[in-house]
């Protein structure tokens, strides 16, 4: 009696195996039979593993590339760094064509264009100014959510941190995850980023700059650990010694934290 596994058959009397494939006999049929069967399934089993993965990659980059583009707070944050502030469709954004001048009829045959004048047109007056219908190409729209900043490449990343520390609350990780991801978006990840810390006046000017500098540190530490290389980013804490344009020194609106694309 003989036993046949896909092209591999075994003779129980003798114990012998032949693959039919390679041309070669097993001393211990059995074993080595079940042995190459094994090893085919791991390997086709390794290699359903890597296509699922790579799949699920591909899945990941598609879905934090839409996420980027969709969430308000990632999308005014690249907004803020690269002034690209409009949204996806492109068609709200393309010129349509010039509408005709009344009064002229306009034919084309094998990329020849003939005007004639209608009777109207005959009728206008040679001195009388006809207008012209044109139509400019408007800037693209706003993203809905989304602010135009006054300056270009710069970011205040609306963090907020434990009283009188550099330790980021929740809502502060949530916003910085979502500014990794922008961080590392190819328009920009060849760039460098200088975090800047500010505080308000309160206290003493020693204290709010080491305080200015721990958070923009926490800060960058944390993109870090999100997946921006370390060597893209400058960390400076300038305290008190930069207010906000209008505000007072010792107002808490000068307490911030800036990405600063260099």
């Amino acid at each position: 009696m003989r036993i046949t596994a896909k092209d591999r058959s075994i003779d129980e009397a003798t114990g012998f195996g032949f693959d039919l494939g390679r041309q070669e006999f097993y001393p211990d049929g059995a074993r080595a039979i079940a042995e190459e069967v094994e090893k085919e399934r791991v390997f086709l089993t390794m290699r359903r593993l890597m296509a699922l993965s790579a799949c699920i990659t591909v899945l990941a980059f598609a879905g934090a590339a839409q996420a980027e583009t969709s969430d308000p707070e990632a999308a005014q944050f690249m907004c803020d760094l690269t002034g690209e502030c409009g949204s996806s469709n492109a068609e709200a954004a393309a010129p349509s064509s010039p509408a005709p001048v009344s009064g002229a009829r306009t034919s084309a045959t094998r990329g020849y264009s003939f005007k004639r004048a209608t009777s109207e047109a005959t009728a206008t007056a040679p001195n009388a100014a006809v207008p012209a219908r044109t139509q400019l190409a408007s800037a693209p729209p706003l993203q809905r959510g989304i602010a135009r900043p006054m300056a270009v490449g710069s970011a205040d990343l609306k963090l907020s941190f434990m009283p009188g520390s550099a330790i980021l609350t929740e809502d502060a990780k949530s916003r910085l995850a979502k500014y990794a991801a922008v961080l590392n978006n190819p328009k920009i990840a060849t760039r460098r980023v200088r975090i800047e810390g500010h505080t308000d006046a309160s206290g003493s000017a020693s204290s709010n700059k080491l305080l200015s500098q721990r958070r923009a540190q926490a800060v960058a530490d944390f993109l870090v650990a999100n997946g921006v290389p370390a060597a893209r980013f400058e960390v400076v804490g300038y305290g008190s010694s930069k207010p906000l344009a209008g505000i007072p020194a010792q107002s808490a609106a000068n307490r911030r934290v800036m990405a600063v694309l260099l």
